[in-house]
């Protein structure tokens, strides 16, 4: 878009867009006099199913780094002289209207970073949010992401740089410790090999669930020591004996079973979900529903997810199975926030 310019602008001079599609749903069930005033309040409440930082790593993110980094879009409102309307950056603006009366002295917080465009031309209003939205800027990779934390911890400590992020310590640990694991025992596997294209990087999170405490544990105890567990941890990743990274973490309940483990290494099974299938099924067929436990549900689940056809995945694809994919997709967000917060732990 041309004719914008870049300029840092009293946040009193800048309205929320009470058209905001995150929230409308809200505002619409509050009176029109009072939507403006109820905006700031509902853009501040944790969208923790939304993708991107949660609103909570984003204020410590902006304290962080005093300020913003990326400008909030805005266009002047016509009728009124000097006061803009926000097209995309309604939450950091929320953000900074909250610091400011926290800390009303601090004038960092009385002006924010802004790009704005010359006119609120509506069709412009929706391509601007069509791109930002359905097109945001494109994320490095977890190999990239991890690279560049390792870089940066040879001058910085992880408290700072975890500050900057908005507090993710344990991420950025994991992100450096995975890249490590990956190049001194993964990138080595394809230097004598006839493969230009190289160590494949979409493996990298395997490398993360590794590291974590009780699968690394399990490849230690086993192996005797840690270096040894790594080397044929990367040598299973390889042979393509996880078809995901999240079945990494049956390493510890397959080892801790003679059998399974014996299989598993052995070669006498191909991946890890079949040597977990020689496990000990806990399941028990008189338990009711209500009485199961979580680790009952799960096993019971999992069996039943992989036990879904091509016909009826096509079903659910082409919208014919709507309340089996609405339920599956609540069952994600529930399972996705529980994980988080262990992980962040």
């Amino acid at each position: 878009m041309t004719n914008t310019k870049y300029d840092s602008i009293d946040i009193e001079n800048i309205d929320f867009d009470l058209e905001n599609p995150r929230i409308i749903k809200e505002l619409r069930s509050i009176s029109e006099g009072e939507r403006a005033e109820s905006a700031g309040p509902l853009l501040l409440l944790s969208h923790s199913d939304e993708p991107g930082p949660a609103r909570e790593e984003l204020e410590k993110s902006i304290i962080a780094n005093e300020g913003i980094v990326n400008p909030i879009d805005i266009v002047p409102i016509k009728e009124s002289a000097n006061r803009y309307k926000v097209i995309d950056g309604n939450t950091r603006l929320a953000l900074y209207k909250k610091l400011k009366r926290i800390n009303p002295d601090d004038t960092k917080w009385h002006f924010i970073k802004s790009c704005i465009y010359p006119d609120d031309n509506e069709q412009q209003l929706h391509d601007i949010r069509l791109l930002a939205h359905f097109m945001p800027v494109k994320q490095w990779s977890l190999y990239a992401k991890g690279q560049y934390i390792d870089h940066l911890c040879k001058t910085k400590d992880f408290n700072e740089i975890a500050l900057k992020l908005g507090g993710k310590t344990s991420t950025i640990k994991n992100l450096q410790k995975a890249y490590n694991f990956f190049r001194e025992y993964y990138e080595v596997l394809f230097k004598n090999k006839d493969n230009t294209a190289g160590a494949d990087e979409s493996k990298f999170s395997h490398f993360i669930e590794a590291g974590k405490g009780s699968v690394e544990v399990a490849l230690e105890s086993h192996f005797g020591n840690l270096e040894e567990g790594k080397k044929n941890f990367a040598k299973w990743v390889d042979e393509g004996r996880f078809r995901m990274a999240i079945h990494v973490r049956k390493i510890p309940a397959v080892f801790n079973n003679e059998d399974a483990r014996t299989a598993f290494i052995d070669g006498d099974v191909n991946d890890i979900e079949s040597a977990a299938e020689l496990l000990p099924s806990s399941n028990n067929p008189k338990v009711h529903l209500e009485e199961a436990s979580i680790e009952e549900l799960s096993a019971q689940l999992s069996r039943m997810l992989n036990s879904i056809t091509r016909q009826e995945m096509r079903l659910m694809v082409d919208n014919k199975m709507p309340s089996t994919v609405d339920s599956l997709m609540l069952l994600f967000l529930d399972l996705e926030k529980i994980i988080d917060e262990i992980e962040e732990r």
